[in-house]
């Protein structure tokens, strides 16, 4: 059985599309550079925040401007996360509630900063729950490299194989595959059903499923 569920939190836990997309613009405009779509905003999510901003200025992920963007950016969207701004997708708290009764422990791994995915936890009062938090700028190597969920591994005093790591990005399923865990990849986030699908052994549709998925009993509707 699976002692400990790790969780991507953007696209997968809380959906914080325009929270992003509409930080993102706002530091890009600030700096004299073309406002991006939602789309493409969508598209950079598999990035840390450095290599995303240098993907939206140049298509380069090394751009030397990705850096100090990616800074105004996490000092700017960090204060603005609350339960309105990044809300859980329905049925996730009770999830994650029904995880941690059955005696299944959990952490969560970002390739957003350390920073956001704390508040995002505090935001829903789960610091308490999530016994690994950690962001990109904390890890050796963001996502698809294993190094971030290999330390939340580390930290829990468990086994690759005795976790699942559940994102919503191809490099959630790389991650998740270089680590030797089990990887579920969900398509209510921002790639589309075929690149997740592609990245991940198993992936679900909804978080009915993904109880299913995780061997919670699920409600019998009747």
């Amino acid at each position: 059985p699976l002692r400990a569920v790790l969780w991507d939190v953007d696209g997968t836990l809380v959906e914080s599309t325009n929270l992003g997309f509409e930080g993102t613009n706002s530091v890009l405009k600030k700096n004299g550079y073309p406002e991006i779509t939602e789309e493409q905003y969508k598209d950079g999510s598999r990035f840390t925040t450095p290599a995303r901003f240098g993907f939206h200025v140049s298509g380069d992920t090394t751009d030397a401007a990705g850096p100090e963007l990616g800074r105004q950016f996490d000092e700017h969207y960090v204060a603005l996360v609350s339960d309105r701004t990044a809300p859980m997708f329905p049925g996730m708290l009770e999830l994650l509630r029904d995880l941690k009764t059955s005696g299944c422990r959990l952490g969560a791994l970002s390739n957003a900063c350390g920073a956001y995915v704390r508040a995002v936890m505090a935001a829903h009062r789960l610091e308490a729950d999530f016994e690994c938090q950690l962001g990109a700028d904390e890890v050796p190597a963001g996502k698809p490299n294993p190094d971030g969920l290999l330390q939340c591994c580390a930290a829990l005093g468990l086994r690759p194989e005795e976790c699942a790591y559940i994102g919503d990005a191809p490099t959630d399923g790389q991650a998740a595959e270089a680590a030797g865990m089990r990887g579920i990849g969900v398509s209510w986030g921002s790639h589309s059903p075929e690149k997740v699908a592609a990245a991940f052994p198993e992936v679900v549709n909804s978080v009915l499923d993904l109880r299913k998925a995780l061997g919670l009993e699920v409600a019998n509707p009747n």
